[in-house]
């Protein structure tokens, strides 16, 4: 047994080892790709690796924090070898360990926080990940380009007086990875860590099966309107032409509408690396501000473009919870008043009868007191359903609380409304019960609306009737003129 444990923890040592040499594979190569599309120093048009130290810090925790302090000890001396800067190496490694401990403490800080807000979250989820995670990766982009830039400094890597013309950019470019990415690699690590989806909640970025063609050709016509406007802009090299780079986020709303989470932060990652790489191409230098808002305005878009199918449904759900009694699906008390009243109105204008009908069940405490309140639930289910089916499709039928129920009958005269309460009385008769021996009948309360009184003043006229009907034995309809 205990050599199954050693091989265990070898399997999973392994394992583990194996995920952190991809990590720092893959940081580095992103890393390279942002150098190649510098257009100031130390500053890209995007920096891909925030977003992965974002997304691996929330994912992984603290223990992502030796893999990405490794990865940016290996960038600074990657630089040095690059701009031929001819540095000392314990220079170097100093420049390393300040970089890195800004870079790796700022996206450790800034994903914990994230991490126990959306832990915390209890209604709203996603809406609410969704802003905490704009906001704090704003903020932690923006933290992560102040203290990097100092600890440059410091380390002798630039000059103090260029901290100021280098952070802005540095920050954009954070910010756009940051914002456009971290979705993307919280998606790809979940794959192999599924512990995130229990903090996750509502961010579900999962491959789902969906047809891989239409997603395909929607993603063509992204990149053909994004050449094009990137074209247009190197073609007429005027500051106003870069910002038609914004209309691009109708088509990735698109996306966001009519494909998965997944598969729309990867159009989005699609989208700005070329937006990136048509920049650096075409040498658009000037406007690269322009773009990098341009990408984090039209990814923060579409991640609340993302909520709005949740906050519908949830909205979709308040409203059929307001509309409707919980136990039995008929109209709430509040509907069913202000639906009356609606139609008391409309009968008063066009002078039109209308009814009003209040029932209750004879001696249902008795089966919710033998037969416990289960059982008492599930008469009332029954109840409600076998009503439901002796109604006409303008009437309407509401629980008012308990075992008491209300129709309201429009187009309907006391005589109707009478010979309506006195099938409905056989009906109750009728139904048998699952879960009860017990056979059901129901005393009636029925009065025609006097044109001249409100729906208050009616509801009470209607209740007297069913007092007297209870007091009469119960089982029966008292009736009365307005």
């Amino acid at each position: 047994m205990g050599s199954f444990r050693n091989q265990l923890n070898i399997f999973f040592s392994a394992t583990e080892m194996l995920r952190s040499i991809l990590l720092l594979l893959c940081w580095l190569l992103l890393w390279r790709l942002a150098v190649l599309m510098e257009y100031a120093p130390h500053a890209s048009i995007w920096f891909p690796p925030a977003g992965l130290s974002f997304a691996a810090f929330l994912v992984m925790g603290l223990r992502a924090m030796p893999v990405l302090l490794l990865c940016s000890i290996i960038a600074t001396f990657w630089v040095d070898n690059m701009y031929q800067s001819e540095q000392d190496w314990l220079q170097l490694a100093n420049s390393g360990i300040l970089f890195g401990a800004a870079h790796c403490f700022t996206y450790w800080l800034g994903a914990s926080l994230l991490r126990s807000m959306v832990k915390s979250l209890v209604a709203d989820v996603l809406p609410k990940a969704i802003l905490s995670f704009l906001v704090i990766g704003s903020v932690t982009a923006l933290t992560a380009a102040l203290l990097g830039t100092q600890a440059l400094a410091i380390s002798g890597m630039i000059q103090s007086s260029e901290v100021a013309d280098i952070w802005l950019p540095w920050w954009i470019g954070d910010l756009a990875a940051t914002i456009v990415l971290t979705p993307l690699f919280l998606g790809l690590l979940s794959w192999r860590y599924p512990q995130i989806d229990s903090w996750l909640a509502g961010l579900d970025f999962h491959l789902q099966d969906q047809p891989l063609q239409p997603y395909l050709i929607k993603q063509g016509i992204c990149i053909l309107m994004l050449s094009a406007i990137m074209l247009l802009a190197y073609a007429f090299p005027y500051p106003e032409v870069s910002f038609a780079v914004f209309f691009l986020i109708i088509p990735q709303m698109w996306m966001v509408y009519t494909e998965t989470a997944f598969r729309a932060t990867m159009s989005l990652a699609i989208f700005s690396v070329l937006t990136a790489i048509w920049v650096a191409l075409l040498g658009l230098m000037e406007q690269a501000l322009v773009y990098q808002f341009a990408i984090t305005v039209i990814a923060a878009s579409a991640y609340f473009g993302l909520a709005v199918p949740v906050l519908a449904a949830h909205n979709k759900q308040l409203r059929k919870l307001a509309l409707n009694d919980g136990l039995t699906q008929v109209a709430s008390r509040m509907y069913f008043f202000e639906r009356a009243e609606q139609e008391i109105a409309r009968a008063r204008r066009y002078q039109q009868p209308v009814s009003l009908i209040l029932f209750d069940v004879d001696h249902f405490k008795q089966i919710n007191d033998d037969y416990g309140h289960t059982a008492g639930d599930t008469a009332l289910v029954q109840v409600a359903e076998k009503i439901l089916t002796d109604l006409r499709q303008s009437d309407l039928f509401g629980r008012f609380g308990g075992d008491e129920f209300m129709l309201l009958l429009p187009n309907s005269d006391l005589q109707h409304a009478t010979d309506t309460a006195e099938r409905l009385r056989q009906t109750l008769m009728r139904i048998a019960l699952t879960q009860t021996p017990r056979r059901l009948s129901g005393s009636f309360g029925v009065i025609e609306v006097n044109p001249q009184e409100n729906l208050q003043q009616a509801f009470e006229r209607v209740d007297a009737n069913l007092l007297q009907a209870k007091r009469q034995g119960r089982n029966q309809v008292v009736s009365s003129p307005s």
